[in-house]
């Protein structure tokens, strides 16, 4: 009898603990008219029945016609492929997204909606190559520049030319001067021209008739741009970086030596040092250079420019890839492996990017790659 009620007790004891351990559980939601589920399941697929347009390229915008969408953008889940595009705008039967980065290719494009445990239906998007040759026979091209027409305009270090290319793909003699280093527009309509083996830079006239020394005595420049106000920024491959104001030529930092290409983008000037594999940052707000930013560490960071919305292009001395630097420090890439190496002399225009492939020192070759974003505003225009 005294065993049984051991056993009784040890029983109580055991639905007390249960008892007790309920108490102590966390609360579990329930769902009615009052409480409704904030991630419901259950809503019916989205069902797709147009893109317009059915083929483009990275970062332009497709408008997705159906029904059952949601009509908070970032409820729908849009998918080219495998990459995530970002939904612009959204109502019940229309979606407007950003094409994700993808060339040369036709994807699946797909859509799926918060609520619904279901893709929807799928249909094509045809991605156009980003890639186009502008040229492959120019000895030893040095710098490149586009006009407001796309003429495009390259130097050669062995001719002492510079060269035009119209829209047709013609090729002429546009100014006869040597070319060690970048090519660009600036003020007063001119363009510039870096020969570092001469330390100086000169400038040609809109026509290419005149050519004139516009720096002399400055050690090495390779690349230049300029600021809001004006003032020229000088990219010297052995002496830092430099500015010039219309009057005085100050030496603004070393940066190891290794400098080779640079571009404002807003108060800042940001450079590359291949010695030292980064693209560093200066502010240049009010006059005053603050110690240098690193942006980027990699291994020999080469050419550069910057796209209206902030975000870098740049290559890498010994890759073949075009890398972006996206405002929140992400990196990206576009035509990966697909490229050559070195690519230097970086440019902007009409969304798209030219590069110089300078065929060490032998022929060489100019590319364009669309990267569907607009460049950042050209000062020295």
């Amino acid at each position: 009898m005294k065993n049984i009620y051991l056993k009784v007790i040890q029983k109580l004891i055991f639905l007390a603990g249960l008892v007790f351990i309920a108490c102590e559980a966390p609360n579990q939601p329930t769902y009615d008219e009052d409480h409704p589920d904030p991630n419901p399941t259950g809503k019916q697929a989205p069902i797709l029945n147009l893109i317009t347009p059915s083929e483009g390229y990275l970062n332009q915008i497709v408008t997705i016609e159906g029904s059952g969408f949601d009509t908070v953008p970032e409820y729908n889940f849009v998918v080219f492929d495998k990459k995530v595009s970002e939904v612009i705008s959204a109502s019940k039967t229309r979606l407007e997204v950003k094409a994700p980065n993808i060339a040369d290719a036709t994807v699946d494009v797909k859509v799926a909606v918060k609520g619904s445990e279901f893709w929807s239906n799928t249909l094509p998007f045809t991605f156009k190559s980003v890639l186009a040759i502008i040229t492959e026979d120019i000895n030893w091209p040095m710098g490149v520049e586009v006009d407001e027409q796309g003429n495009v305009y390259v130097g050669s270090a062995a001719d002492s030319v510079i060269y035009k290319y119209d829209l047709d793909g013609n090729k002429t003699v546009f100014a006869e001067v040597p070319v060690s280093g970048a090519i660009g527009w600036g003020p007063s309509g001119y363009l510039y021209v870096a020969q570092s083996w001469e330390n100086k830079i000169v400038r040609v006239s809109s026509d290419g008739l005149i050519v004139e020394d516009y720096l002399t005595d400055i050690d090495t420049p390779v690349d230049f741009d300029w600021d809001s106000k004006g003032n020229m920024y000088i990219c010297a491959n052995d002496a830092g970086f430099k500015m010039y104001d219309g009057t005085t030529i100050t030496h603004l930092a070393d940066i190891g030596g290794g400098a080779k290409s640079c571009r404002v983008y807003g108060n800042a000037i940001y450079l590359t040092n291949i010695w030292e594999g980064q693209i560093i940052k200066f502010s240049i707000a009010d006059g005053e250079v603050s110690p240098a930013e690193v942006v980027y560490q990699g291994d020999a960071p080469v050419g550069l420019e910057i796209d209206a919305e902030g975000t870098i292009y740049f290559t890498e001395a010994w890759e073949t890839t075009l890398y972006t630097l996206a405002p929140d420090g992400s990196i990206g890439t576009i035509c990966e492996d697909q490229l050559m190496t070195p690519m230097r002399y970086l440019t902007f225009h009409d969304k798209m990017i030219y590069i110089v492939h300078p065929g060490w020192g032998d022929v060489g070759k100019v590319i364009s790659v669309y990267v569907g974003v607009d460049q950042a505003p050209n000062y020295g225009l």
